[in-house]
């Protein structure tokens, strides 16, 4: 795996997160102010050209903050910061939700 990294909130998010988690990933670090992310060859693993995105093993690459974090808490679950009961995942994924339609 590696991580696209650029400046910007939803980069910081997944590096909090892998830090939290106490995770290094190899990072590819994309200009964003040169618009690095919105040509190819970028935009040939992630069309959207959205910042981060997560390269798999395989060559799939997830492009969205919440799917890589969730994506990376199930590979590593401790410690666990999506939650560890089916309750604790559902609180969570309730209040992101919230905050992504309310605040963000």
């Amino acid at each position: 795996m590696r991580l696209y990294n650029s400046l910007g909130p939803n980069p910081r998010c997944v590096r909090m997160f892998m830090a939290e988690k106490g995770m290094t990933l190899p990072t590819i670090e994309l200009d964003i102010l040169g618009a690095e992310n919105r040509k190819e060859p970028y935009t040939d693993k992630n069309p959207g050209g959205q910042m981060p995105a997560l390269e798999l093993d395989n060559g799939s690459v997830l492009g969205e903050t919440v799917a890589i974090c969730e994506y990376l808490e199930d590979k590593h679950p401790t410690p666990a910061m999506v939650g560890a009961t089916a309750e604790e995942k559902a609180e969570t994924r309730m209040w992101q939700r919230r905050v992504e339609l309310n605040i963000t």
